[in-house]
């Protein structure tokens, strides 16, 4: 199958060209006349150029800078180190990825010496403190063994308008809901961005909450006082619209304790349908306290995000690599995704280019995408065939 990842084709086989021939012939380097700023620095032949910082977004890494990512994509790291050197007595020294790339590539090399000779230059350079050596190798070590899930535990992402009661958020409702004797005690259940339910998925995720709620099953909220106004907001009494999400709304406001609440909407409900409406039922105190404590979480998103944060490790090739059913539309379960790529030791180019097509999907749906741990050189690929580089952040 194909993949639109790079739009400057001709611009990547030259790169690619380019970065062959670097690592074929001997580079060059003559130190540039040092320019004042404050004092005339220079370390060794280097000078610095300029003190300011540029950060590249996708598509404006420099031209050595993608020589090196696609030499390194491709398995040859010695080219990638070959064009990043060249590239920090270029104009490209201001870019500070460029440096960090090299940084990355010396500590994969084990070449303690250029790592330290680089990072006095960096300091030179950008005026602050280079990155460390056991910084940068720790990524090498082998990844821990992952950690077992939690027996059991279930995640759905309810969000947007719910029209279609075969996503598989609602299927996961709905196969919990009917487990009978099950070691299942825990789900978590995001419903920060749902905005509203028609008729038949509002019945279907309200009765599939009630039965877990009879069952004892601890549930935690993302966003449950949230919702509950967003969704009320448009039920008016006596306008014979919106059942099913009149018929959600009541049953959040069993799980949210809100008896007062409850028994209000309970009459409009009545006197606009002309039916009983659903009878009150308090939570098990053990349920309530799993719902207080998520409540309190819900201003440390980050350490939740974390904790369902998805894992890849090794080496990612292909257009089908396993790590891309992770991050399907219908298989994530958090919105922000957060992808943890410390432990990647590689990423090829057509895998990049599909992950980086994958990330943007994900956008495009409205969820976003976060990218934690991703070496330098990994992060440079992965702007080179498209992902922008706001998703990055540190581990």
């Amino acid at each position: 199958m194909g993949f639109t990842i790079f739009p400057k084709s001709a611009k990547a086989k030259a790169a690619a060209q380019r970065a062959q021939e670097l690592a074929l012939e001997p580079v060059e380097r003559s130190a540039p006349e040092a320019k004042p700023r404050g004092e005339n620095t220079v370390v060794g032949s280097y000078a610095p150029q300029g003190s300011e910082i540029e950060v590249s977004e996708a598509g404006d890494l420099g031209p050595s800078l993608e020589n090196a990512a696609l030499m390194f994509a491709h398995g040859n790291p010695a080219a990638a180190t070959a064009a990043l050197v060249h590239a920090i007595d270029t104009p490209e020294r201001k870019q500070a990825l460029v440096w960090m790339c090299l940084f990355d590539l010396y500590a994969r090399s084990g070449d303690r010496a250029s790592f330290d000779d680089l990072a006095l230059k960096f300091v030179v350079q950008f005026e602050r403190s280079a990155p460390a050596w056991d910084e940068m190798t720790t990524r090498l070590s082998p990844p821990p063994k992952a950690a077992s899930p939690a027996v059991g535990k279930a995640r759905a992402l309810l969000r947007g308008e719910l029209n279609d009661p075969t996503l598989p958020s609602i299927t996961v409702l709905l196969e919990t809901s009917k487990q009978k004797n099950s070691p299942m005690q825990r789900m978590d259940v995001d419903i920060n961005e749902l905005d509203s339910v028609d008729d038949t998925c509002g019945v279907l995720v309200a009765g599939a909450l009630a039965a877990i709620r009879r069952r004892g099953v601890f549930v935690s909220f993302r966003g449950l006082d949230a919702a509950i106004n967003r969704l009320s907001s448009p039920l008016q009494p006596m306008v014979r619209e919106r059942k099913g999400q009149w018929y959600l709304v009541l049953e959040l406001l069993q799980w949210s304790g809100y008896h007062d609440k409850f028994e209000d909407r309970a009459v409009d409900f009545a006197v606009t349908f002309e039916i009983s409406p659903p009878s009150w039922e308090s939570i098990s105190i053990q349920q309530r306290s799993i719902l207080a404590d998520a409540a309190k979480n819900e201003t440390s998103a980050e350490a939740s995000l974390l904790a369902d944060r998805i894992v890849w490790s090794g080496e990612l090739k292909g257009p089908s690599d396993p790590c891309l059913k992770s991050i399907a539309p219908d298989a994530v379960t958090t919105n922000p995704v957060m992808i943890d790529m410390k432990n990647v030791q590689r990423v090829d180019f057509i895998c990049g280019g599909a992950v980086s097509n994958a990330f943007n999907r994900l956008m495009a749906n409205a969820i976003d995408v976060r990218v934690i741990g991703a070496s330098p050189i990994i992060q440079a690929l992965m702007q080179l065939t498209g992902a922008p580089a706001a998703l990055f952040g540190k581990a």
